[in-house]
């Protein structure tokens, strides 16, 4: 693995901190690797580079705070996969169509579809008692097999009930939607947050409990303004970035 670092080396002689010096080594090494590729030790480097463990604990802790390396206990700092960028923000189109568009491999784990009794929130949305009826839709999303996000859905039940008898592992949502009940979705309200995962994201997700997860909660309308989804998405924090774009007041974008 030093081979690649042979001809490497840091300068003591400039004022440059040698931290940082160590740093952008190792960014333009890791360009070089594959994701997943195992790196040097601490102890390894402190060798090559002559330099003091703490120099380069702080040198790999900033690559770890920015994604460039994963730890994981007991086996070592790894390459970090590179974030799924995510323009969920910005435009409202299903989670198959922005992820193929990408050239990724989308798939559904339907986990619940089921008529269900209102939350407190949920019913607020809805404008109906807390539970009342609404079509509740659990599923996760993965990206090349690897789970990404968890969102639960809820419908309105008096419209949209035979959404039971469809297949949401293979269907997209919205395309049910707006090809058997006539709905196209045109604007939502988007607030986002950052969480700790539970008991239950965690075991979904595969990551450990009070790991960092991006949620999301979604209401959506047709032209009308009324509330026709309510959606709550829990996207794991290491895979997903999302995109924002932002202008002044009174400028168009």
């Amino acid at each position: 693995m030093l081979k690649e670092l042979q001809d490497k080396s840091i300068d003591k002689s400039i004022p440059i901190p040698l931290y940082f010096q160590l740093k952008e080594i190792m960014l333009g090494y890791l360009e070089d690797l594959e994701d997943g590729d195992v790196i040097p030790t601490e102890i390894e480097l402190c060798e090559h580079f002559d330099i003091s463990r703490p120099t380069v604990r702080q040198a790999i802790n900033e690559l770890v705070t920015e994604g460039h390396i994963v730890r994981r206990k007991g086996k070592g700092s790894f390459v970090s996969r590179q974030k799924i960028k995510q323009d969920f923000l910005l435009v409202l189109e299903s989670f198959n169509t922005e992820m193929q568009d990408k050239g990724l491999v989308p798939e559904t784990n339907l986990l619940s579809l089921k008529l269900r009794g209102a939350s407190p929130r949920a019913a607020e949305v809805f404008n109906i008692e807390a539970g009342e009826d609404l079509v509740f839709i659990s599923r996760l999303r993965s990206i090349n097999n690897e789970p990404i996000v968890l969102v639960n859905t809820w419908l309105p039940a008096g419209r949209f009930a035979p959404i039971l008898d469809f297949d949401l592992e293979k269907e997209s949502l919205y395309d049910i939607l707006e090809r058997e009940f006539n709905c196209v979705l045109t604007n939502t309200k988007r607030y986002l947050e950052a969480r700790i995962a539970g008991d239950f994201e965690a075991e979904k997700l595969e990551i450990s409990k009070g790991d960092p997860v991006q949620f999301i909660e979604t209401i959506a309308t047709e032209d009308d303004d009324i509330p026709v989804e309510f959606s709550l998405a829990y996207y794991r924090g290491d895979r997903n970035r999302f995109a924002l774009q932002v202008s002044r007041r009174g400028v168009p974008v």
